[in-house]
C-alpha cells in the first residue's frame, strides 16, 4: 500500500511540474504572438505613411520613426523604395523594404518585410525617371484606340 501511495504522489508531481510548464509556455506564446501582431500593424502604418510622401523623398529612403506604444518592440524603420511604371498612365508598383533590429528583451529578431503595392500617383508621370515610359504609354494607348475606332469603321 506504501509503494501505491509514492507512485501516486510522484505520478501527481510529474503531471503537476509539467501543467505548471505548459502554463508558462502558453504565456510566453501569448506575448509573442501580441508583439507580432503590433508590430504588424506598425509596419502597415508605416507603409502608408511613406507611401504619402513625394516622389524625390520618397526615393531617397531612409530611417521612419514608429508612433510610441508600449506593447510594440521596435521604434522605428529603415525603408529602401524602387518604383516602376505599371502597365497603365499613373499607376506605379513600388517595391518596398522596410527593416528593423528587433529587441533581445522582447525576444523579437530582426527582420524585414516586403510590400510590392500599386499605387496611383499622377504627379509622378513628370518626373524625369518616368516621362519617356509615360510618352510610351500614351502614345500606344492612343493607337490602340485608333486601332479600335478602325475596326468599327472597317468591318
Amino acid at each position: 500500500m506504501l509503494i501505491e501511495i509514492l507512485i501516486a504522489l510522484a505520478i501527481f508531481g510529474f503531471a503537476a511540474v509539467y501543467l505548471v510548464e505548459s502554463a508558462f509556455v502558453a504565456s510566453r506564446t501569448i506575448r509573442l504572438m501580441k508583439d507580432t501582431r503590433e508590430l504588424d500593424q506598425k509596419l502597415l502604418w508605416a507603409q502608408s505613411q511613406i507611401l504619402k510622401l513625394k516622389y524625390a523623398e520618397l526615393e531617397e529612403g531612409g530611417d521612419f520613426p514608429l508612433p510610441d506604444s508600449k506593447d510594440c518592440p521596435i521604434d522605428e524603420v529603415e525603408w529602401e523604395v524602387e518604383v516602376e511604371p505599371f502597365k497603365v498612365v499613373h499607376l506605379y508598383r513600388v517595391h518596398l523594404t522596410l527593416r528593423h533590429e528587433g529587441n533581445e528583451k522582447k525576444n523579437i529578431e530582426p527582420g524585414e518585410r516586403k510590400f510590392k503595392p500599386i499605387v496611383y500617383r499622377e504627379n509622378w508621370s513628370r518626373e524625369s525617371d518616368f516621362v519617356t515610359d509615360v510618352a510610351r504609354m500614351k502614345e500606344e494607348s492612343k493607337e490602340k484606340y485608333r486601332n479600335h475606332l478602325d475596326s468599327f469603321k472597317n468591318p
